[in-house]
């Protein structure tokens, strides 16, 4: 037995020896430590000052969910009661900020009122103050509702060594009550023994190891559950507390470091978003463009892992629903809004769809830029070069923007494409316009339709956003689970051709929807009529290319066994009778009129 327990002995010495050499060791990029923190619970506190020109000011009380549901020990929380004419100010004392601080509060409100009362946060340094949140444009970013629970974090790198104050000014008349809880102020600290985050956020881990060359992460709780990585990123999606484990290793031994309970992840309220079902089309006068009597499954994008499902939809086959992704028909054409509302113990949220936004059947311009993206539109300009998706001299001919496939059978009219300048020297140049099918690489290749105008043609007005409209003589069937593409192009380049359509471009690895035909040169660098298509990976973007589809296929003839009916005139008419041939703003009553005699009509939102 003691040569046992002396074997036993001498392994853990050299155990030991080794690991004084190696030493595992990690930290994280967001460890921090507060040295400031208030959180209105000490009555006897009254370091913070108060100026009120209402009834109503501020006063330490709790609202409808208190604090004490992130941080159970809160008895009260700094609240703020909506009056008329508020123009109220909660200043803190002056804090020295220390280097590698960050400011973080929590704030409770509804959201549905901000704007006509919220409040904004400044940063006060030598009596000139800066604006550090301004709560009402948080909300429009957020797309926020609530209400609920909501962290704010300020990076205080630009303050470091001065004597700062914080200033809340809530302005307003007949706004929103609002809660205001646990304000601190911490510095980084890579030691510290705990993390606190909120669901869904990502931790930086650093290797702190003295003379490692691999090493063995394990994340309890986190994506990725392991990692062999020496500074891994890990994001957390649950609540919880978790611990992490380092085994680090130098080719000799290793060495482990492990923290219990390093990781804290708070539950956060969910912020509601609707999901687009999968087909529907996004349009620029309307959200989404959907069939009828085809079943479409929303899904739910909401953030903050939501436990209760509500949806309220208008003209639909289904009027409510508890499912998280519930499915639903249109059985009439139409325009409709719908509501979703979610909620977990943190708290809830609504994104409500006005009247409007769902356009089913009918006829509608298509395109593959969201709602949020149409303030973005621009031209990519290459220099010298010219334009992508327009006049260039770099041999790229055709653009074609692709299309997913319709979930019914459809037919398009015409495709509207908006340029964002149409300079044509060259006015007699042909500009073509085709609809094609892809070929089995993906790319264009089997053509359907096609028209074209003069270059001196395309219609540009700087103080608005006009389409250019390229009619086909017949409407372009498109099959139900048919992808097709509308090419345009080639672009004139002479002298005085500037010709440019506008785009949506995105970041490294987003959304693609644009190509481009580019064509081969000989050895004198001469441009020959083959070449080859490319989707722009390189540089992600959707034209403002859109494609008018029709939806409204209603059979009264029979004509090779397939009953149809073609399209003679579309018109648009406004809410004071005016005519056109495109949508004016505002509401419009589009005019389907068929050979056959027959016609349709369809309200339509710019």
């Amino acid at each position: 037995m003691k040569k046992t327990l002396l074997s036993i002995a001498v392994a853990a010495v050299a155990l030991t020896t080794h690991a004084q050499g190696l030493q595992a060791a990690f930290g994280c990029q967001e460890a921090s430590t507060p040295y400031y923190e208030m959180g209105w619970d000490d009555a006897s506190d009254n370091t913070w000052t108060y100026q009120s020109t209402s009834s109503s000011t501020w006063q330490v009380g709790n609202l409808a969910s208190p604090f004490s549901s992130v941080e159970p020990a809160s008895t009260t929380s700094l609240i703020l009661k909506y009056d008329s004419g508020q123009n109220e100010t909660a200043t803190s004392p002056a804090i020295n900020i220390r280097p590698g601080s960050r400011l973080e509060f929590y704030c409770y409100a509804s959201g549905i009122y901000l704007v006509y009362g919220a409040w904004k946060l400044y940063a006060i340094v030598d009596n000139q103050s800066t604006l550090l949140i301004d709560q009402f444009l948080w909300a429009q970013d957020k797309g926020y509702d609530g209400p609920s629970w909501e962290r704010f974090t300020v990076d205080l790198a630009e303050y470091a060594g001065k004597q700062v104050q914080f200033a809340f000014v809530y302005t307003g008349n007949y706004g929103e009550d609002e809660a205001i809880d646990g304000f601190r102020i911490l510095e980084s600290d890579l030691a510290a023994t705990s993390i606190t985050i909120n669901e869904g956020q990502s931790l930086h881990f650093m290797d702190m190891s003295n003379g490692a060359t691999a090493w063995q992460w394990t994340f309890e709780g986190g994506e990725p559950a392991t990692s062999t990585e020496q500074n891994p990123v890990v994001t957390y999606p649950t609540a919880g507390t978790y611990t992490v484990t380092l085994t680090a290793s130098d080719g000799n031994g290793q060495s482990t470091a492990s923290k219990p309970g390093y990781v804290i992840v708070q539950a956060e309220a969910p912020i509601a978003h609707i999901g687009m079902p999968a087909g529907a089309y996004l349009s620029p006068w309307c959200m989404m463009f959907v069939p009828t009597q085809v079943p479409l499954t929303f899904t739910d994008a909401s953030t903050g892992n939501p436990t209760q499902w509500k949806w309220t939809f208008q003209g639909t086959d289904v009027a409510t629903s508890t499912e998280q992704n519930p499915t639903v028909t249109y059985p009439n054409a139409g325009t409709f809004g719908m509501k979703l509302e979610v909620a977990n113990a943190m708290g809830s949220s609504v994104d409500q769809l006005t009247s409007n936004a769902i356009q089913a059947g009918g006829i509608q311009e298509i395109w593959n830029i969201a709602p949020e993206e149409n303030s973005s539109l621009m031209m990519m300009e290459m220099g010298w070069y010219g334009n992508y998706a327009g006049t260039n001299w770099l041999g790229i001919g055709e653009f074609a923007e692709h299309f997913d496939a319709p979930l019914a059978d459809a037919q398009i009219e015409a495709v509207n494409i908006y340029f964002g300048k149409t300079t044509a020297g060259s006015t007699d140049a042909d500009i073509e316009v085709r609809i094609m099918t892809p070929g089995d690489d993906g790319m264009p290749a089997n053509v359907l339709a096609t028209t074209s105008l003069k270059a001196g043609e395309l219609e540009y007005d700087p103080t608005t956003i006009n389409a250019t409209t390229f009619t086909f003589d017949q409407p372009v069937p498109i099959a139900a689970g048919t992808e097709f593409f509308a090419v345009v192009g080639p672009f004139p380049n002479d002298e005085g051709d500037d010709i440019a359509i506008l785009l949506c471009r995105r970041g490294e690895g987003e959304k693609v929807t644009a190509y481009h035909f580019v064509y081969d040169e000989d050895e004198n660098y001469n441009y020959l009529e083959t070449g080859n298509w490319f989707r722009n990976d390189d540089d992600p973007v959707s034209m403002a290319v859109a494609p008018v589809l029709n939806y409204d296929l209603t059979p009264t003839a029979i004509t090779e066994g397939k009953m149809h009916r073609n399209v003679q005139s579309v018109s648009y008419v406004n809410l004071a009778g005016q005519v056109s041939n495109r949508p004016h703003s505002g509401v419009n009553i589009v005019v389907t009129r068929y050979t056959d005699g027959t016609q349709s009509a369809t309200k339509m939102v710019r």
